[in-house]
Formats: structure tokens, sequence, C-alpha cells
């Protein structure tokens, strides 16, 4: 069942692109394994490869050696997104509590 009264449910299946980056942004802050964010993010092998690409590609994310693997932490850049994204979503919930407005049907 879908909740129509909240825009920003907990629905991990519905995520957009920006909901994701954000989610993987959030786990990386103190630096996280790939598969670790993968399963946290509940993200598919070849998911985390694209989203991972892309926000190392924009500089929200750097990768480095730690114990012979890979570790992933959000970068300055990638804070103030999370900041951001944070804020944008404080706007859409707080507008949509405060504000319910009839659709205008034609």
């Amino acid at each position: 069942m879908e909740d129509f009264d909240n825009p920003m449910s907990e629905r991990k299946n519905n995520r957009g692109k920006i909901e994701i980056m954000a989610d993987v942004l959030s786990l990386s802050t103190a630096g996280i394994k790939k598969t670790h964010i993968m399963y946290r993010a509940n993200l598919s092998y070849e998911q985390i490869l694209h989203y991972l690409n892309q926000l190392l590609g924009k500089g929200l994310i750097a990768q480095a050696v730690a114990e012979g693997t890979f570790v992933y932490r959000t970068t300055e850049k990638g804070r103030e997104f999370l900041a951001c994204y944070s804020r944008m979503s404080e706007l859409i919930t707080e507008n949509y509590h405060n504000e319910k407005v009839p659709l205008l049907t034609t």
C-alpha cells in the first residue's frame, strides 16, 4: 500500500537518483566499503558501481585504500550536497504538511 499522505515516505524501492545519491553520501560520511554501501542502501552491484562512479566523477565522494580494500568517504562538496538535500526535503515536507492546496481541474 502506497503512502500518499507522506511525500517523503520510507519506501526504498521507489527512490529517485538524487535520493539514492544522498543515501550513498550519508552512508559514506565516516568511510565505508562498497559492499557495505550496497547492502545498507539496498542497491544491486551494477547500481552501486554506477552511483559510485557518478559521485566520484562529481567530486562528491573520495576513494581510498585502507587495509587492502577500497573505502569511500564523503567529501566536503558531498557534505554540502547532503546539507542542501536535507534542507530541500525539510521544505517539501514542511510545505506539504502546512498547506494542503486542492488540485485545480479543468
